[in-house]
This record gives C-alpha cells, sequence and structure tokens, in this order.
C-alpha cells in the first residue's frame, strides 16, 4: 500500500488547482460496503483545527448515510487534502472627491481554500468518488457547521449503504 500513497499524492495535488469544484461518482459505487476510515495527506498551509472539522464533517456525512465509521481500517478509504493558501492583492477603485473622480489603490488579503478528496474502496482501490476544487475565502475561520454543509453537497450522489 505504500507504493500507492505517492501516485495517490501527486494525483490528488494536480486536482486541487482547479476551480470550482467538481466532483465525480464511479458507476460502481454501490453503498455495499460498511466501515470507512479517513486519512488526510500534508498539503501546504493545513492547519490542525481545520483539518479536525474537515474529518468532523466527513464522519457526519457518511455516517448519515448509513456507513459505520473505524479509525484505522475500514472497506472505504477516504483520503484528502485540505490547505490554505493567504494571499494578497491589489484592488483599484474609483473613487469621487470633490476634485472629481480619483482611483484608489487598496491591497487586500484573502485565502484560497484548495481541496482534494477520494473515497477508495479498499479491496480493490478502486475511486469511487473524487471531489476536487479551490475557492477564495474571504473569511478563513470556517466554522463545523461550513464545512459539515460543505462536505454534504460533496458527497450528495454518493449512494448511501445498502443497509441503511
Amino acid at each position: 500500500m505504500p507504493r500507492l500513497i505517492l501516485p495517490l499524492l501527486l494525483l490528488l495535488l494536480a486536482g486541487c488547482a482547479s476551480d470550482p469544484a467538481t466532483v465525480s461518482v464511479s458507476p460502481n459505487a454501490d453503498g455495499h460496503q460498511s466501515t470507512f476510515f479517513i486519512q488526510a495527506l500534508d498539503a501546504p498551509g493545513q492547519r490542525e483545527d481545520l483539518e479536525d472539522r474537515f474529518d468532523l464533517g466527513v464522519r457526519r456525512a457518511l455516517e448519515a448515510k448509513g456507513y459505520r465509521y473505524q479509525e484505522s481500517s475500514g472497506e472505504l478509504r477516504v483520503i484528502y487534502l485540505f490547505g490554505l493558501d493567504n494571499q494578497s492583492g491589489i484592488v483599484q477603485r474609483p473613487v469621487s472627491t470633490s476634485a472629481g473622480v480619483i482611483t484608489q489603490t487598496q491591497i487586500t488579503d484573502s485565502a484560497e481554500a484548495r481541496l482534494a478528496l477520494r473515497i477508495l474502496d479498499e479491496a480493490s482501490g478502486e475511486v469511487l468518488l473524487q471531489a476536487q476544487g479551490a475557492r477564495q475565502l474571504h473569511d478563513p475561520s470556517l466554522t463545523q457547521q461550513v464545512f459539515d454543509d460543505a462536505i454534504a453537497r460533496l458527497l450528495k450522489d454518493f449512494p448511501a449503504h445498502a443497509g441503511h
């Protein structure tokens, strides 16, 4: 399995540059697996507090679909990269003054969130779901509810556990 981690990491990193988020679900994703575990991979800008929120969001979304979480192994492996890049930019805006219109220059700070997520069938190694994307964040202090909602949307087409 360690031989597979590097190619998966490279594929996930390649997907991080896309915008907006794209999600694809394999036609072979049929919900017959019942357990899952989560594995975060290191990404630039990864923050432990956001990783914990992301893990919890994934857990809640899959448990709502009838899957059972296990800490270190399962029939489904959820791997992801989630990172934030702080970016500075320059914005020029016209401003009306008594002397006429002048251009005001401002320096802006924002963060770009990058995500690559895969759900793999642990037995076959097949990718059952792949999601990737990047988005500008104006408020990088993301709440658990924001993570829960976003992950639920990402996994909305992933099938529920067949026994659910």
